[in-house]
């Protein structure tokens, strides 16, 4: 039973017929157990604490989501979720998380996930949805032949999300008060149904946020391995005989790590929130510090359901922003959905029709790697393409122009530059000259076109040149002249190019220590001290 609401459990739940059913709490739910055990270090214990009952295990489980609700299937967002939690599916069970169980000694190893189907059910969100609505709701799902589950068997898991926007109710507990998953198992004709329930987080259920989590998947990644932890050493809790249990704190055995997460990596680098769980001695153990299985069972390779064959997906770059996906048709399909990976992450950009074999995505960063992937789907399968990655071409650089330099006295010591701004230039050099030798003041960016230069001599003339660049070429300005007068008043009539040069007043060049000033308009360089 997965719960949080600042809390704890409520230990193992009453048995109801022929139903075992197991929760994971609400942070806020009141603590039911004593607190010995929840949050301090345990310490080592000469005798075990989780016990084996005796009971069933699903010991390499087979795990396949049920997405259970309409709105699956019409809501592209939640269509991406579905997807990712599908690949999310396939890494919990097929990995290290799986390992860390065997490593324990839990009698559980790696298994496989099948591709999730919907359960394309019209639910009323303004009333509760009871357990047994649930379990009803799977009987017909296992009972339709075109439905895409797979048959119910000695490892089978069901793993049911139910749609945003609805209270799930079991027994007298809700989702929005009592907790965030549970588990069971019941029974079907001649077969025992082992599965897990995950209400959606967010109204009216409580956020992922309230409970902890950076996001409502972070939540449910970690609701689902809590469950599926708990359903695959305790399968039957409360419906026949118990699996791995500890009665002295009357728990499983991800109940006693409640509130400790570790995080597993998927196979396209993905990285998913778990839960972590106790060894038989009560003590905090996770995936990251469980040693890898001896014998690991392989990941199996997913295959396409039958009825579906794979699109052949090329892409390629139409322009600086725009891409061209093609694909080839998939017989039986209904549509297809074309998506972008982020990261890793799977993001729906768009659903199109059966005969719809081609489009263009834009609004692509140029220079960079984009990966995009097709997906064929009917009402009871899915089939992927591969992933198809293309680099987006860069835009071409164009040789910068010359700027136009304007240069006039405004003291006795100073003069202002300004230049029209050349759209292709990533920055500007700026060069002075007293008519025997040049000197690189300093550089500016793309952004300024003005500057101030300070610490001139009175009544001498100067040269001036700026310099446009970019990653392939250089483009000077003509040089500028300006004189500045001997005395800073304007009434004085030794201004510009009016004011008389002596050679005793050319002096020293300007000494300038280029990028140290702030790179916005109106720089204002001083002779012989740098920046100002």
């Amino acid at each position: 039973m997965k719960g949080r609401f600042s809390g704890l459990w409520r230990g193992r739940q009453a048995a109801s017929g022929a139903v075992g059913l197991k929760q994971k709490h609400l942070r806020r739910a009141q603590r039911k157990r004593p607190a010995a055990g929840r949050f301090e270090p345990l310490e080592s214990r000469e005798l075990l604490t989780v016990t084996y009952q005796g009971g069933e295990l699903l010991a390499n489980v087979e795990a396949q989501a049920v997405y259970l609700g309409s709105d699956w299937g019409t809501n592209s967002s939640l269509q991406t979720q579905a997807k990712n939690t599908d690949q999310y599916l396939s890494a919990l069970v097929g990995g290290s998380y799986m390992d860390m169980l065997d490593n324990a000694g839990y009698g559980v190893g790696r298994g496989a996930a099948s591709t999730g189907v919907v359960d394309n059910v019209s639910i009323n969100k303004s009333a509760d949805l009871t357990d047994a609505q649930i379990q009803s709701d799977l009987k017909t799902l296992i009972a339709s032949s075109g439905s895409g589950l797979q048959a119910p068997d000695a490892n089978r898991l069901y793993m049911v999300y139910v749609e945003p926007g609805v209270v799930v109710q079991m027994g007298s507990a809700t989702s929005q008060t009592s907790f965030l998953g549970y588990h069971g198992a019941f029974a079907d004709g001649g077969n025992v149904i082992h599965y897990a329930v995950m209400p959606a987080p967010g109204s009216p259920n409580p956020t992922a946020s309230s409970q902890g989590f950076a996001s409502a998947f972070d939540e449910l990644t970690s609701v689902s391995s809590h469950e599926l932890a708990e359903a695959v050493t305790d399968p039957n809790v409360n419906y026949s005989t118990m699996g791995w249990y500890d009665f002295q704190l009357n728990g499983e055995i991800a109940d006693l790590a409640e509130g400790h997460e570790s995080t597993i990596t998927g196979p396209n680098g993905t990285q998913y929130v778990v839960q972590d769980v106790v060894n038989k001695n009560d003590q905090v153990i996770s995936p990251a510090t469980s040693q890898p299985s001896p014998t690991p069972t392989p990941t199996p390779t997913p295959t396409p359901a039958p009825g579906l064959t794979a699109p052949s997906l090329t892409a390629s770059a139409v322009s600086t922003t725009v891409a061209q996906l093609s694909w080839t048709a998939s017989s039986g399909t209904q549509g297809y959905r074309v998506y972008q990976i982020n990261g890793g992450q799977a993001v729906l950009l768009g659903t199109v029709s059966a005969t719809t074999t081609a489009v263009q995505v834009t609004g692509l960063t140029p220079g960079a790697s984009e990966s995009f992937e097709v997906e064929a789907y009917n009402s009871t399968s899915v089939a992927d393409s591969s992933v198809v990655s293309l680099t987006m071409p860069a835009p071409a650089v164009q040789a910068v122009t010359a700027p136009r330099v304007s240069a006039h006295a405004t003291s006795s010591t100073s003069v202002a530059l300004s230049w029209n701004a050349e759209p292709q230039a990533t920055g500007y050099n700026i060069y002075w000259s007293n008519g025997y030798s040049v000197v690189l003041l300093g550089t500016v960016s793309a952004t300024t076109s003005s500057v101030t230069i300070t610490g001139l001599q009175p009544g001498s003339g100067s040269y001036f040149l700026v310099e446009a660049f970019n990653s392939v070429s250089y483009a000077d300005s003509q040089w500028a002249y300006a004189a500045t007068p001997y005395y800073s008043t304007v009434s004085y009539g030794g201004w510009g190019a009016y004011a008389e040069a002596q050679s005793s007043d050319w002096g020293a060049a300007p000494g300038m220590t280029p990028g140290s000033a702030p790179e916005t308009g109106g720089h204002h360089w001083g002779r012989g001290y740098g920046w100002e």
